[in-house]
C-alpha cells in the first residue's frame, strides 16, 4: 500500500512540474508575440527573426518535453511518451493558447473561454490516456480510459461554473478568473494519480 501511495504522489508531482513547465513555456511564446507589437517585452536589439523563431521552437520543444513527464510516471515507454502524449498533448495546449488569447478579448465572449478550459483540461487528458493504452488487458484500459474521462469531466464542468461566475456576477471578475484556470489546471496533477489508484486494483 505504501509503494502505491509513492507511486500516487510521483504520479502527481510528474504532472505538477509538467504543468509549471508548460507555463514557462507558455510565458515565453506569450512575450514573443507581445515584442511585435506595442507591448515590448523583449528588447529591441534582441528582436530579430531569427531570435524569435528559436526561442518560439525552444519553448515549444520545452513544453513537449514536459508533457511527457506524466506518461513516463505511469509507466509508458519512452516512444509513446514523445511521439503520442507530447506530440498530440502540445497540439491541444497550442489550442489553449490560441483561445486563452481570444478570451481576453471581449468581443469573442463567453465561447473562446470555454473551449480555452477545454483544451486546458483536455491537455492533461491525453497523457493519461496514452498511458492507459499500455494495459494488457482490454477491460482494464477501457476501464481507466473511462474514469478518467469522467474526472476530466467533471473538473470542466467546475471550472465551467467558476467562469460563469466570472462572467455573470460584477466587480468580481480577477478572483473568479483565477479560480477558473486554477480549476481547470488541477486535472494535470489529478488525472495522473487517479490513473495509478485505479491501476493498483
Amino acid at each position: 500500500m505504501q509503494r502505491v501511495w509513492l507511486q500516487v504522489a510521483l504520479a502527481a508531482l510528474a504532472g505538477l512540474g509538467s504543468l509549471a513547465i508548460c507555463c514557462g513555456a507558455f510565458v515565453a511564446i506569450v512575450a514573443l508575440l507581445l515584442s511585435e507589437g506595442e507591448l515590448v517585452i523583449i528588447p529591441l536589439y534582441l528582436r530579430t527573426q531569427a531570435v524569435y523563431w528559436v526561442g518560439f521552437v525552444t519553448a515549444v520543444l520545452l513544453a513537449g518535453a514536459g508533457l511527457s513527464l506524466p506518461v513516463l510516471a505511469l509507466g509508458a515507454r519512452w516512444e509513446d511518451a514523445l511521439l503520442k502524449a507530447a506530440v498530440l498533448s502540445t497540439l491541444v495546449l497550442g489550442a489553449f493558447v490560441f483561445f486563452f488569447l481570444l478570451s481576453l478579448d471581449s468581443s469573442y465572449g463567453f465561447m473562446a473561454g470555454a473551449i480555452s478550459l477545454m483544451a486546458l483540461v483536455g491537455t492533461s487528458v491525453v497523457g493519461s490516456l496514452v498511458a492507459v493504452q499500455e494495459e494488457e488487458g482490454h477491460s482494464v484500459a477501457v476501464r481507466l480510459g473511462r474514469m478518467t474521462v469522467i474526472v476530466a469531466v467533471a473538473i470542466y464542468g467546475a471550472s465551467l461554473v467558476a467562469y460563469s461566475l466570472f462572467w455573470l456576477v460584477p466587480g468580481q471578475h480577477l478572483p473568479f478568473f483565477v479560480a477558473t484556470y486554477v480549476v481547470a489546471a488541477s486535472s494535470w496533477p489529478v488525472l495522473p494519480a487517479i490513473a495509478v489508484v485505479l491501476r493498483s486494483g
